[in-house]
């Protein structure tokens, strides 16, 4: 996405909606197909999370003392993730990443690319970081799930009203608690306030979603020299899993 835009969105509205940080608690937040992954790891493994937010899979990748450097648009998400588990990051756009290509073991893009201005350019810049052998784990947004509803159409009324005080108000006032109470039954004692609001912005009021066809990532496989390895159409919310290998 663009630059200025993403970073006021993110470091205001931060992905930061877990409270619990703890190995064991993550990997019931983390999509199973990653966690296979990393834990699949060599030890020598250098592992790139572009989108990294304010580190919920850094967190998992310090504790299994696995090296790895987290990227973000945000500057507050990256100071989060470095605060949380003492691993490097870099405040950078995921269109044009200030690194050298071929040097990663893993990337992740987790819940990232379908958010960017540019998802086609995105893919073909994580494909670069990736050494001949190395994976990258892509989740995005399926098309045709419920929230892509959500996202068109109770999304657009959240996204207007937000731009202006008195309905901001409003939507604070009577759709936030909704959302939060709903997040409560549906997960007792996994939401806080603060992270309810931070994920009803990251559905609803951000101002950019892709809803991208399987098809269409494999044209970008095949156009950047990768293969797909695995597709997992639904391995958590609402999202799907590739894990793409490069050649």
């Amino acid at each position: 996405m663009l630059a200025a835009e993403a970073g006021n969105f993110y470091d205001e509205y931060p992905f930061d909606w877990t409270e619990r940080y703890r190995p064991a608690e993550l990997a019931t937040v983390i999509s199973p197909v990653l966690i296979r992954l990393l834990d699949r790891l060599a030890p020598n493994a250098f592992v790139l999370d572009v989108g990294c937010g304010p580190g919920r899979v850094m967190t998992y990748l310090a504790y299994r003392q696995i090296r790895a450097l987290g990227v973000d648009r945000s500057f507050a998400s990256v100071v989060l993730m470095q605060q949380r588990c003492q691993l490097p990051g870099i405040v950078a756009d995921n269109l044009a990443l200030p690194l050298a290509g071929g040097t990663a073991d893993l990337v992740i893009s987790d819940g990232v690319l379908h958010h960017t201005e540019d998802p086609a350019l995105a893919f073909a810049e994580l494909c670069r970081m990736l050494r001949p052998g190395g994976l990258l784990f892509l989740a995005v947004y399926r098309p045709g799930g419920h929230y892509e509803w959500l996202y068109h159409f109770p999304g657009s009324v959240f996204r207007r009203a937000v731009r202006h005080r008195l309905t901001r108000a409003l939507v604070h006032a009577t759709a936030l608690p909704l959302y939060y109470l709903v997040h409560v039954l549906r997960s007792p004692r996994k939401r806080s306030w603060r992270g309810a609001r931070n994920l009803f912005y990251d559905y609803f009021v951000t101002p950019r979603v892709h809803f991208l066809r399987r098809d269409t990532i494999e044209q970008w496989c095949r156009r950047c020299g990768v293969r797909l390895v695995e597709f997992h159409p639904r391995p958590i919310g609402n999202v799907q899993a590739f894990v793409i290998e490069k050649q």
